[in-house]
């Protein structure tokens, strides 16, 4: 005979996430992207840095330049768009809590202006760290715990009342893994973000499948594949050469620097950490 089950933390929070999604139109595109050079270079890279990371960031590049990337749509008092000032991520994490694999969503500020290793801290930081050390974490089974009509009411209100507070708790992007183990989702994502970003986490031979989710009401098909082909041209040269940098290649042949060439390379490097630290304590 069967029982009842009482519904965890953390579904109850996957719930309203499914609750806000099924009243968007959204979509999906896959598509297979090639970076055979950027794959080379993250196998030499300490720390490795993860597909997550690298297409966070090249996105986070394209939604910089491209503002519509950055909108939201607002239902209440009447429909309208709100253009967001600065990019926000928001990235699924698997964590284990109180003997139950959930779902916590980990935020990332601005991720174009960190440098990879710093994104790649902060991401092993959400996976690793004690969930009750990440203030978000604590934030989201708190918040998890409050009655379901309060918990619908938030959600909306964030969408149509406090757009601006929109960002810093949906993102103004979200970032799932699309496959595990063989396994890919071709459809498309579930959340409240615009955009939602799927990266495969084990490209074959730098080939990576890439699924982006979009709310139709915000976007079309033709805008997000010119953002899918602009994502890819960043991860193929920004991303890149930024990772050629950290492993000691040259970017456009993939071959090794000489000592002399590293040696000049990393002084280079020194001088400009020194100056963008410069400028963010300016700022």
């Amino acid at each position: 005979m069967g029982k009842r089950i009482k519904f965890s933390n953390g579904r109850r929070l996957v719930e309203d996430i499914i609750h806000v999604a099924n009243r968007t139109p959204l979509a999906g595109f896959v598509a297979d992207q090639d970076a055979g050079l950027v794959a080379k270079f993250r196998r030499y890279s300490r720390p490795k840095i993860s597909w997550n990371v690298l297409y966070m960031k090249a996105y986070a590049i394209v939604c910089k330049r491209d503002a519509t990337l950055r909108r939201a749509y607002v239902g209440f008092p009447w429909s309208y768009l709100y253009e967001h000032d600065k990019n926000v991520c928001m990235m699924t994490i698997a964590r284990e809590y109180e003997g139950e694999e959930r779902l916590f969503f980990a935020r990332f500020n601005s991720p174009e202006e960190s440098t990879l290793v710093e994104l790649q801290e902060r991401f092993d930081y959400y996976r690793r760290a004690p969930i009750w050390e990440i203030k978000q974490f604590r934030h989201q089974i708190n918040f998890a715990k409050a009655p379901r009509l309060a918990r619908r009411f938030a959600w909306w209100s964030l969408a149509n009342l406090w757009p601006k507070k929109r960002a810093s708790h949906m993102g103004t992007y979200g970032m799932s893994i699309s496959g595990n183990k063989g396994c890919y989702g071709a459809s498309h994502h579930l959340g409240p973000a615009t955009t939602t970003l799927g990266v495969d986490p084990s490209p074959k031979k730098g080939v990576s499948k890439i699924l982006m989710t979009f709310d139709h009401r915000v976007l079309d098909g033709a805008p997000v594949t010119k953002a899918m082909q602009k994502m890819h041209r960043v991860l193929t040269n920004d991303i890149k050469v930024e990772l050629a940098e950290l492993t000691g290649f040259h970017a456009e042949t993939g071959e090794k620097m000489s000592d002399i060439e590293l040696a000049e390379f990393k002084r280079g490097q020194r001088l400009r950490r020194i100056e963008t630290n410069q400028k963010r304590q300016a700022a």
